[in-house]
């Protein structure tokens, strides 16, 4: 009498595993932008390029953390060294690079002294969490910010200003 329930017992375990992977199939979760990060930190690669009498461009991997308000960005070199590293709060923003440390009075002004423009960094964090924000001066190329990609350029505004960001999957 044990021999005959062997098979049945061999019949009801593969039953019950295919019954577990045909729940655990149909409960998949909600899927989310493999660039957004509960915990406001991003990496990647950066592009900046600012037209004028004497054009900019940087091109560095980036590390940013926090928010429009409060936060830090370290811009590094493909070999990992620091090129420059950018921190503010209310009321204050410090530029740190190789040889000096400079202080300003916002993040705003910053951006403006550096690069000679002022960067939509309200807006950039609303981009990072994959929504559509709109920044005055500022068009936004959505196509590819599902996949981390996010472009910026200013309009009616000198100097032309084009912002590039390739996030990484975290």
């Amino acid at each position: 009498m044990r021999v005959g329930l062997q098979p049945m017992r061999c019949l009801f375990a593969a039953l019950s595993v295919q019954v577990l992977m045909l729940l655990a199939a149909c409960s998949t979760p909600t899927p989310r932008q493999a660039y957004v990060t509960p915990n406001d930190v991003w990496e990647g690669r950066l592009s900046v390029h600012v037209a004028g009498e004497t054009p900019q461009r940087i091109n560095a991997d980036f590390f940013l953390e926090g928010t429009a308000k409060r936060g830090s960005l370290t811009l590094s070199s493909p070999l990992g060294t620091q090129i420059a590293r950018m921190q503010w709060s209310a009321g204050t923003a410090t530029l740190e690079s190789a040889d000096q440390k400079r202080s300003f009075e916002s993040l705003d002004a910053l951006t403006t002294n550096s690069l000679g423009s002022a960067l939509p960094m309200a807006a950039l964090f609303d981009w990072l969490h994959g929504r559509p924000a709109s920044a005055p001066g500022w068009e936004l190329q959505t196509q590819d910010m599902l996949h981390g990609r996010i472009r910026a350029r200013s309009v009616d505004r000198a100097p032309a200003v084009q912002i590039d960001l390739v996030v990484e999957p975290r």
